[in-house]
């Protein structure tokens, strides 16, 4: 079993990046959060969404949020820790 630890926005979001997963522009949101997508077909807004807060690239992103956005995008978690 890898090695489970909180991450930083910024190293989360590059880890994503690998499996199709990009962040939309900050006009969507709620205060503070940004939106994860992973779209349907290239370039396209649609697909699994998934807000997270954003105070800064040095966010803490903690394991049961990592877990439950790799859950959204069906990512599979020994895939994204290695």
């Amino acid at each position: 079993m890898p090695n489970r630890h909180p991450l930083t926005l910024k190293d989360f979001i590059k880890k994503l990046k690998k499996f199709g997963v990009v962040s939309m522009a900050r006009s969507r949101g709620k205060g503070s959060e940004i939106i994860l997508l992973k779209p349907d077909s290239e370039g396209s807004t649609k697909g699994a969404q998934y807000p997270i807060k954003n105070h800064g690239k040095k966010t803490t992103i903690h394991v049961p949020v990592i877990k439950a956005a790799l859950r959204r995008f069906d990512i599979n978690e020994d895939e994204f820790w290695n």
